[in-house]
C-alpha cells in the first residue's frame, strides 16, 4: 500500500496571506517527510520507533502518565518503552525514553484532519534548546505525532502514526519563502523583518530603510548602557518550537535572532508565528495565520503609522513649592493624559512625587517632548547621557510602548531644557496615558 505522507510544513496553504511558489513542492519537500503511517516504520531525529501492538512491556511494570478519560486514551511507561491505548487498539513506541524522562507529554483529542473522528495528537518532548532567549518559554523543542486508530488486512487494531518532527520544516521553508531582516536608516531603534514569496524581491524607501511589502513586523534593535542602539550585522533563524494550546490547536513558532556590530550578544527579537492543522493526513499551515510577533521586551509601534498632521500641546506647571534642596534634576517619574485637551493647559505638580515639581512647562509635540526647568534648577546632563530616560504611552496597559528615542540637555539663558525626542511622530489621540521618566 502507498504510504501517506506524513509532513508538510510551512510550505502549503499559505495563499491569502502571501503567495509562495510551487516550484519545490514534489521532490524537495519529500525529501524532508517522516512517513510512520504503518507500525513498523522507524523514523529519525528522536521520531518514534514502534513496534508489533501486542509487543509486551520491557518489564512488566508499566505507570500511567497521562490519559485522556473522556476519550478513552491512555498512555503507560516502564522505564523503556511508551504503550499507547484506545480501548483494542495499541501501539509500543520504543525510542521515547528520553522524551519520557525529560517531560510529561501533553495530549489531546480532537477532529484534526475533518474526516469528523477525533484523533489523538501527542506533544513529546524532541529535544533541549542550547540557549533559552526567552526566560518564560520551555527549555525544550517538540515534536508531535497524530494517531489514528486503523485496522490492518489481518485483522490487528492499531495506529497510523503522523509526526511533525522540530526540524521538518527547515528546507520548505528555506526554498520557499524569502526573508529579510534590516534596520531602518530612519531611525536606529527599529528593526524590520519583512516576508514574501521566494521568487518576489523586497522593496525598500532609499531615505528611510522603510519597506513597501505587505508582510512585515518591527522588534526594537538591542543598545548599550546609554541607550545607544547597536548596528545590525547578520541574522538567522533559530529554532521551530510548536505549541498546543488549552483547545488543542496547534502553532509554530521559528525564533528570529539578531547580531550586532558592537557586541557578541546574540539578541532574540520574536518569532515567525504560524496556525496549523492537519489536511489530507499532512501537517499543514492555516491560510492567513502566518506574521511576525516581536518578542515582549521588544515590542515596538509601527513606523509605518505616523501623525496624519503637526499639533502642539503646552502644559504649564501652576506650583511654586518644589521641597528640594538640590537645583539638579536627576528624577522624574510622572505621568499625564492629553485627551480632550487643549493645546494650553495649567496644573499643580507639587500633589505629584519625583522632581517633576521642579519643572516649568512640559512641551508636547507630534516628534518630542520638551521639558523646562524652574528658575534655578537645571538638567542632569549625567542622566541624559546615561540612557535613563523613555517617554512610554499606554502606560501601565498590555499594549504599552516606550517611545523615546533620545534625550538632550540644553542650557540657554541660564533655562535649562531637556528634549526627548520620539522613534517617530504620533498622533495627539496616542497620549491619552503617557508617562515621562528620567533618572528612573
Amino acid at each position: 500500500m502507498k504510504k501517506t505522507i506524513a509532513i508538510i510544513v510551512l510550505l502549503l496553504a499559505v495563499i491569502g496571506t502571501f503567495i509562495f511558489s510551487y516550484q519545490y513542492r514534489n521532490n524537495k519537500i519529500s525529501e524532508q517527510i517522516s512517513d510512520t503511517s504503518s507500525t513498523s516504520a522507524q523514523a529519525t531525529d528522536n521520531t518514534a520507533t514502534v513496534t508489533d501492538s501486542k509487543q509486551q512491556s520491557s518489564n512488566g511494570k508499566r505507570q500511567l502518565i497521562t490519559e485522556d478519560k473522556e476519550n478513552d486514551y491512555q498512555l503507560y511507561y516502564d522505564g523503556k518503552n511508551v504503550d499507547i491505548i484506545h480501548g483494542e487498539y495499541t501501539i509500543t513506541c520504543t525510542t521515547w525514553g528520553y522524551s519520557i524522562d525529560s517531560e510529561t507529554p501533553e495530549i489531546f483529542c480532537k477532529d484534526y484532519d475533518g474526516d469528523g473522528e477525533k484523533e489523538l495528537m501527542i506533544k513529546l518532548v524532541n529535544g533541549k534548546l542550547e540557549t533559552v532567549y526567552n526566560k518564560d518559554a520551555s527549555p525544550y523543542t517538540y515534536s508531535l505525532y497524530m494517531l489514528k486508530p486503523t485496522t490492518k488486512s489481518n485483522g490487528e487494531k492499531t495506529f497510523a502514526m503522523y509526526i511533525a518532527s522540530a526540524d521538518t520544516w527547515k528546507t520548505p521553508f528555506e526554498k520557499a519563502i524569502n526573508c529579510e531582516l534590516t534596520q531602518l536608516k530612519s531611525c536606529s531603534k527599529f528593526l524590520q523583518f519583512a516576508m514574501n514569496d521566494k521568487s518576489e524581491t523586497i522593496k525598500y524607501n532609499e531615505k528611510t530603510g522603510i519597506t513597501s511589502n505587505k508582510y512585515v513586523g518591527y522588534a526594537s534593535a538591542l543598545f548599550d548602557v546609554n541607550k545607544k542602539y547597536y548596528t545590525l550585522s547578520r541574522w538567522n533563524r533559530g529554532v521551530g518550537i510548536y505549541d498546543i494550546d488549552k483547545n488543542g490547536d496547534i502553532y509554530l513558532d521559528i525564533q528570529v535572532l539578531a547580531n550586532y556590530e558592537e557586541t557578541t550578544d546574540t539578541q532574540y527579537i520574536g518569532d515567525i508565528h504560524c496556525e496549523m492543522d492537519v489536511e489530507n493526513g499532512k501537517f499543514d499551515i492555516k491560510p492567513n495565520s502566518i506574521v511576525f510577533k516581536a518578542y515582549e521586551n521588544y515590542k515596538v509601534t509601527d513606523p509605518r503609522d505616523s501623525a496624519k498632521s503637526k499639533w502642539n500641546c503646552v502644559i504649564d506647571n501652576k506650583s511654586t513649592n518644589t521641597n528640594f534642596k538640590s537645583s539638579d534634576i536627576d528624577w522624574i517619574d510622572a505621568e499625564f493624559s492629553l485627551k480632550n485637551t487643549a493645546d494650553k493647559n495649567t496644573m499643580y505638580f507639587e500633589t505629584m512625587s519625583s522632581k517633576i515639581k521642579c519643572i516649568d512647562n512640559i512641551q508636547f509635540t507630534q516628534g518630542s517632548a520638551v521639558l523646562t526647568a524652574k528658575k534655578g534648577y537645571t538638567f542632569s546632563k549625567h542622566v541624559a547621557e546615561s540612557g535613563k530616560f523613555a517617554v512610554i504611552i499606554n502606560s501601565g496597559d498590555k499594549n504599552e510602548y516606550d517611545i523615546s528615542y533620545t534625550c538632550s540637555v540644553k542650557t540657554d539663558n541660564k533655562t535649562s531644557t531637556l528634549t526627548i525626542k520620539f522613534d517617530k511622530t504620533y498622533d495627539k489621540e496616542d497620549f491619552d496615558k503617557v508617562s515621562i521618566q528620567f533618572g528612573v
